[in-house]
């Protein structure tokens, strides 16, 4: 849709009012939202254009007329748009495109971020467990100290008795042992002297 040459004014008059600031800035505008905008040799913008601009097409802004702009192109083309298409803001949709990037890669950094936080729970979790069997370890020491206490003062009251038991086995068996020795001894001396007889 074309629009009407009271509405291009008006829009020209805005553009010419409000882009002082803009100009001291930077002096930049971009084609409209789903635009094909002719750039012509000439200020009348009439005639067959010397090239099409696409939306988005970022231009330098040259020269200003009452309906149309004097612009550089980015890759160095020089010529004149309708005011009434251009505006100092990129489009809608190459704003969104880094947007969306953007979006994708802080829900990428999120997830990453997550998945730590749940590995650091599941660590302090662990960390929790130790800590309170640690704890319980610590309450059950003063038992275990008793317990201790009471199996050495055990062992130091039968330790006399062990040793006295092991000392009478020990002499039972020295004796029962140095008797038959003893036996077996005499018993060959006897007899080797009477000729293999037993004369006891």
């Amino acid at each position: 849709m074309i629009p009407k040459p009271a509405t291009l004014m008006l829009l020209a008059l805005a553009l010419l009012i409000g882009t002082a600031a803009g100009e001291a800035a930077d002096d930049v505008v971009y084609v409209t939202d789903e635009l094909r905008l002719g750039l012509f040799d000439g200020e009348g913008t009439t005639g067959r254009p010397a090239r099409m601009l696409t939306s988005g097409n970022k231009l330098q802004i040259l020269e200003r007329a009452l309906r149309s702009i004097r612009v550089r192109t980015e890759d160095g083309d020089e010529g004149w748009v309708k005011a009434g298409y251009v505006v100092a803001t990129p489009p809608a949709r190459h704003r969104v495109a880094p947007l969306e990037a953007r979006n994708e890669q802080l829900t990428e950094t999120l997830a990453a971020v997550n998945a730590s936080n749940e590995a650091l729970q599941q660590e302090r979790q662990e960390l929790a467990e130790e800590l309170a069997q640690a704890r319980q370890s610590i309450t059950q020491l003063p038992d275990l100290e008793r317990e201790i206490a009471s199996l050495r003062q055990t062992l130091s009251s039968q330790g006399s008795q062990v040793h006295l038991n092991w000392l009478i086995a020990a002499a039972t068996l020295a004796f029962v042992t140095g008797c038959l020795a003893g036996y077996y001894w005499l018993d060959r001396r006897v007899r080797k002297r009477f000729g293999g007889l037993r004369v006891y």
